[in-house]
């Protein structure tokens, strides 16, 4: 999936880094900022027990499927009502019912006179006409929380395949990329299986980091000014969906919608130093791995004194080839990942 900051690259450097951890039998993995869920999903493939938070909706419904569910949702209430055969005939199902002319296709393809192009108007109307599908399943009770979450999840992997973005979605490409042209399609998102009592949690970080004490902690906070709500606000607003008493308010070029109150501090210099302060002071663990690169906003210097108030602390670095959005050349296309590495010192 296109993602600022996807550490999917990374999951063998990092997953390598644990094995040498000293851990209790419960083997348990908190991954705070969790995105997309590359890192959870494979801690969860290696036996963990996993919690996986993120700020934003759209990530707490793709961990939700990715991690909180162990097996095939069964979708039993829906197969009856539908008279289906089984519980992959409900993507089917989405994928052939009638397009609808709704929210998304007013505000976000070229219909009638709007400017906008993040998808093609046939596209939109496929978007809309699934999102209002489960929307109504889920109110007349005929699916889970769990099970919108699986269905959901499935539309954003299919949005993001035909979405006229350079990556992110803070504003549209002014030419029509090849893959917007493609039909949406839904697929079936693949369950890891687990007997671990896995969690997904949709929490600010400060409000969960000292609930739950864990073997590894692991960190992934934002490293710079770009703020994920703004840049992928439209993956947040499908997730979320518009069936409220009123329509989202959006506004400007790209049709964005306010979003402060999901503004980090961790994107923001002046306060980016405090707000991992605040954050390591208060986690409970017995090893925190922070992922963060030579670009970040906070120094080498300032991460290393913070972390070493904690306890001893080791750094791993990984050299990679940086994320390029649609169009943007291959100049300056190197970073340096650093891992750093703390055992918490026990009492």
């Amino acid at each position: 999936m296109r993602y600022y900051g996807n550490k999917t690259k990374l999951l063998d450097f990092i997953s390598d880094t644990a094995s040498s951890f000293d851990l209790s039998d419960d083997k348990s993995f908190f991954d705070m900022f969790t995105g997309t869920t590359s890192v959870a999903k494979h801690f969860k493939q290696l036996g963990y027990r996993v919690i996986a938070n993120d700020w934003l909706f759209f990530s707490y419904v793709l961990a939700s499927t990715n991690i909180e569910i162990n097996s095939q949702p069964s979708f039993s209430n829906l197969i009856k009502n539908l008279n289906l055969d089984d519980s992959h005939g409900v993507i089917d199902y989405l994928n052939n019912i009638e397009p609808q002319i709704d929210f998304i296709t007013k505000n976000y393809t070229p219909f009638e006179s709007n400017t906008r192009q993040y998808f093609s108007i046939e596209n939109g109307q496929k978007i809309d006409a699934a999102r209002i599908k489960i929307n109504e399943w889920l109110i007349h009770n005929l699916i889970s929380n769990l099970e919108a979450c699986y269905l959901i999840s499935s539309l954003i992997y299919a949005v993001n395949k035909v979405s006229n973005v350079s990556g992110t979605y803070g504003s549209f490409l002014k030419q029509w990329d090849k893959r917007a042209f493609k039909n949406l399609t839904l697929e079936s998102p693949t369950i890891i299986l687990s007997n671990q009592a896995n969690i997904a949690l949709n929490c600010d970080v400060n409000e969960v980091i000292d609930k739950y004490d864990v073997d590894i902690l692991y960190l992934d906070p934002p490293y710079n000014s770009r703020q994920y709500a703004s840049n992928y606000f439209l993956l947040e607003l499908i997730a979320e969906g518009w069936f409220g008493e009123s329509l989202p308010d959006i506004y400007g070029y790209t049709g964005m919608r306010p979003y402060n109150h999901q503004k980090s501090s961790f994107s923001k210099k002046r306060e980016a130093y405090e707000a991992l302060k605040k954050l390591i002071n208060k986690a409970k663990a017995r090893y925190i791995m922070l992922s963060y690169n030579n670009e970040g906003i906070i120094s080498p210097d300032d991460i290393l004194e913070i972390l070493s108030s904690r306890g001893d602390v080791q750094i791993h670095s990984f050299d990679h080839k940086r994320y390029r959005s649609t169009g943007q050349d291959g100049s300056n296309s190197k970073t340096t990942e650093y891992l750093y590495v703390l055992k918490i010192k026990r009492n």
